[in-house]
């Protein structure tokens, strides 16, 4: 009874057994497909937080590789090692100059490091001199190529163009001078053109009288005599103009009183350096004044007073070479261009006139120079020369940085010295004269392949 109950409850509800375990079996699989679809999530999100955080570390490393490049101080590229040049003095010939290196650095370091490049420079070798004669001597112009700017006539100074020190070209205006005496002279010449104008015209009037027999030939002969004597007084009166300063393309324009001119301007006679000025605009000046000088610097004097038990090793002609505190490691050439034959009786020496070229003019007048006398039949010798701050030392070995055609490369070259004196080395071996170096900022370059090379090896 009771079963019969429930099978009518069960038919009731609509719901069977079977029924029942299906529901439960699809509500499984739809927890299973939630649980994996999670899971499928859970792994996308740590692929592409992983993926992010890749791709983040590489644009780091990118970003510091690219500015840490570009910003850089120097990068040091150690060259081939080579094998050091054999040392001839016994003394060093163990001694092992470190590798040469080439040291790169960035375009704007350099600028800002201060490095400054100068060319190898030379000086006498004393040893060489043995026997010859040193002096010390005073540059002066050179006499010969001097030439003083004089007015040929009294007057007024209106302009003066010229400054001490100025360079000239020959031909350029310098001075002006009022003078009534150049205004006269032009009046004068004026006066005899016109006179020689009436006696040509005579000659010619003349000449056709004693064609047709109307003058004698007696006649003829004085007017010509007359027109030959307004030529000379012509003639005589243009050179006036001239040794006054007036150009011969001015005297030859001069046709009539409206163009006379009282003024006459004085040009440079050569192209040179004003040297000397002795005139101001407004002076009363006479004839014959020298108002500026004009040297041409190009070649100078330097005078030298020689003790007289040095003169045997001197003869006109012979080699001198000549250098100044203010260009160390330059030596000009000359010869010796004049002995003196008297001595002074208190000094005991004799004047001795060294000419040689002064380029670029760097030698000034009444500079203190040092005279080496090459000696007869002997030969002068020379040795590089560089400043102290050019010089490292590394390891023991002094070096120094060359450049190349790079301006940012240079290389290190390890160098032989004499002594220091002077704040100056004598190069025995390892350089040129010629040969350009740094000479300010080596000690930033030194530091920049020691930071490679820790041991200096």
């Amino acid at each position: 009874m009771s079963e019969t109950t429930e099978e009518k409850s069960e038919a009731a509800s609509g719901e069977t057994p079977e029924s029942a375990t299906g529901a439960k079996r699809v509500e499984a699989q739809s927890e299973e497909r939630r649980v994996i679809k999670d899971a499928r999530g859970a792994n996308r999100t740590a692929i592409v937080s992983l993926v992010a955080v890749v791709c983040v570390t590489a644009m780091v490393f990118l970003l510091w590789w690219y500015f840490g490049a570009k910003s850089g101080a120097g990068r040091v590229v150690p060259a081939p090692r080579t094998v050091p040049t054999p040392q001839t003095d016994s003394n060093s010939a163990t001694a092992a100059a470190p590798s040469e290196a080439t040291i790169i650095l960035a375009p704007d370091v350099a600028e800002r490091a201060g490095i400054k490049i100068e060319a190898v420079g030379e000086q006498m070798v004393a040893e060489a001199n043995a026997g010859g004669a040193t002096a010390t001597g005073v540059v002066q112009a050179n006499s010969y190529r001097s030439t003083p700017l004089v007015s040929l006539v009294g007057g007024i100074v209106r302009r003066v163009n010229a400054e001490l020190g100025q360079s000239v070209q020959r031909g350029q205006v310098l001075a002006v001078v009022f003078s009534d005496e150049l205004a006269t002279a032009q009046s004068k010449y004026l006066t005899a053109l016109a006179e020689l104008e009436e006696h040509e015209k005579h000659h010619r009037r003349e000449m056709q009288l004693v064609e047709i027999g109307a003058a004698s030939r007696e006649e003829l002969e004085q007017a010509t005599t007359m027109m030959r004597t307004a030529e000379s007084e012509v003639a005589s009166e243009r050179q006036k103009l001239l040794l006054l300063g007036l150009t011969p393309q001015r005297i030859d324009q001069l046709k009539s009183p409206s163009q006379i001119s009282s003024e006459v301007n004085l040009t440079a006679p050569i192209a040179g350096t004003i040297v000397n000025r002795t005139v101001n605009p407004g002076e009363v000046i006479e004839a014959n004044r020298e108002m500026l000088r004009v040297a041409d610097l190009s070649s100078v004097w330097v005078i030298a007073q020689v003790f007289e038990q040095n003169l045997s090793a001197l003869r006109t002609g012979s080699g001198a070479s000549v250098t100044s505190n203010a260009y160390p490691g330059k030596i000009f050439r000359g010869h010796v261009a004049y002995i003196d034959p008297s001595l002074d009786p208190t000094t005991r020496t004799a004047q001795v006139r060294v000419e040689l070229a002064n380029p670029g003019q760097i030698l000034k007048i009444g500079m203190y120079v040092n005279i080496n006398f090459a000696t007869i039949g002997g030969s002068e010798a020379t040795a590089p020369v560089i400043p102290a701050s050019a010089v490292q030392n590394i390891n023991n070995q002094q070096v120094v940085f060359v450049t190349t055609s790079d301006p940012n490369r240079f290389v290190m070259r390890a160098v032989r010295l004499a002594p220091e004196a002077n704040g100056r080395f004598t190069v025995i071996e390892g350089l040129s004269v010629g040969e350009r170096i740094v000479t300010d900022g080596s000690f930033m370059l030194r530091a920049e392949w020691l930071k490679l090379h820790p041991n200096g090896t």
